[in-house]
């Protein structure tokens, strides 16, 4: 499935100080002075500007992807504010201010869709995650020079401390969630992790190589063996599977011969790359990013042919002759991780989002050019990277 930049959840705060902007004119509310999110749009931290599935989303919260958004973008897409944001961005059927907010929607409604799951399905961080959540946060603070210096960087930001410990908590909400799925193959929502390998052609399997090229001189490709040393590379194979089939076919032979003899890569010492195989292997029509193991053809063909535990007869493709041990998959490990990533999309293509008046007319610049020259009333300072350390990987 489709890896998508909103999982990587710890946060990485990019906190601007010191702008180069002009000092703001005219006196805030009363009782709002404090309130950054009540001084760029208008409305209390505290108020509602989202609903997904009927979950509200503060504007503080809301504000603070925006922020992160906007950021990412004048650094990463090649824009400024000196730009037309009314101008179409790209192909996406948007211009440059709606695209900026179509993302920042995204991964609002992604963390809320997060914590809604966890709360239905009842996932709550341990004692101990909660205590290295506070770890990383008094860390952070630390290395920001204080509590008021890292809260004047959160203000920077239009988020309380209050607001930014939940939106750090869902990192470990996410975690429990993958655990619960490696523990329980579903979430109770009719789809397993069985459908789940199903849907993806997903195996595993053990192999013993016997090569039938080498690496050219120049370190540059591979050149085929001669057809001699190919029919040497065959025998060789075809007495490996003779012994195995006089074991009973062993799987702890197996393994012997695969570490003795298998030429599928090794490392300085001499040790297999996979010893435990290839225990998470997608089927080739259903990759659909780099970081997803496929195999070739010949190979798939012939471990799905088998039944776990089974053992092929040598099958040969343009590395070798591989001898193949079906193996069970490792449904605790990637798979868990994978079939939440594809439930996450699910969730979100699924989930009803329903949005204020307030944040409708939000013009995503000028709250930034808001922002910006509020923020010059913060001293500059140090800026902090706080982040709840585990998270699922991308």
């Amino acid at each position: 499935m489709k890896k998508n930049h909103m999982l990587a959840l710890v946060l990485s705060l990019s906190l601007l100080a010191g702008c180069q902007t002009a000092a703001p004119t005219g006196t805030p509310a009363a009782g709002h002075e404090d309130d950054m999110v009540y001084r760029t749009i208008g409305v209390t931290r505290d108020t509602p500007l989202l609903t997904v599935d009927g979950a509200e989303i503060s504007a503080e919260k809301t504000l603070f992807w925006l922020t992160q958004g906007v950021e990412s973008w004048l650094t990463g897409a090649g824009i400024s504010l000196e730009d037309d944001w009314t101008q179409p961005y790209g192909s996406t059927g948007m211009t440059i201010a709606e695209a900026i907010k179509a993302d920042a929607l995204s991964t609002t409604k992604f963390y809320q869709i997060i914590e809604n799951k966890a709360l239905e399905v009842g996932v709550v961080p341990t004692a101990e995650e909660e205590q290295a959540l506070t770890d990383a946060l008094t860390k952070a603070i630390e290395q920001s020079g204080g509590e008021e210096t890292f809260q004047q960087s959160l203000d920077q930001m239009c988020i309380s401390r209050a607001g930014f410990e939940e939106l750090n908590r869902v990192s470990y909400l996410y975690e429990l969630l993958q655990t619960k799925l490696a523990a329980d193959g579903t979430f109770g929502d009719g789809y397993t992790m069985e459908d789940f390998l199903a849907e993806y052609g997903i195996y595993a399997a053990k192999h013993i190589l016997i090569s039938t090229r080498r690496i050219n001189a120049d370190g540059t490709g591979y050149e085929d063996f001669s057809d001699e040393e190919k029919a040497e590379a065959k025998a060789k194979a075809d007495d490996l599977r003779a012994q195995l089939a006089a074991a009973g076919d062993s799987a702890t032979l197996f393994d012997e011969l695969m570490n003795e003899y298998s030429e599928d890569g090794r490392d300085s010492s001499g040790n297999l790359y996979f010893p435990q195989g290839y225990t998470y292997v997608y089927s080739a029509d259903k990759v659909t990013s780099y970081d997803q193991v496929a195999m070739v053809p010949e190979f798939e063909e012939g471990a799905k042919a088998l039944k776990v535990g089974e053992i092929s007869q040598p099958i040969q493709t343009d590395y070798g002759y591989h001898i193949i041990l079906r193996i069970d998959v490792d449904t605790a490990g990637q798979a868990a991780a994978d079939m939440l990533s594809a439930q996450s999309e699910k969730w979100m293509t699924m989930a009803k989002v329903e949005t204020t008046p307030a944040y409708d007319e939000l013009d995503v610049k000028e709250f930034y050019r808001k922002l910006q020259t509020l923020r010059e009333e913060l001293a500059p300072q140090e800026t902090p990277q706080p982040s709840a350390e585990p998270s699922p990987a991308n």
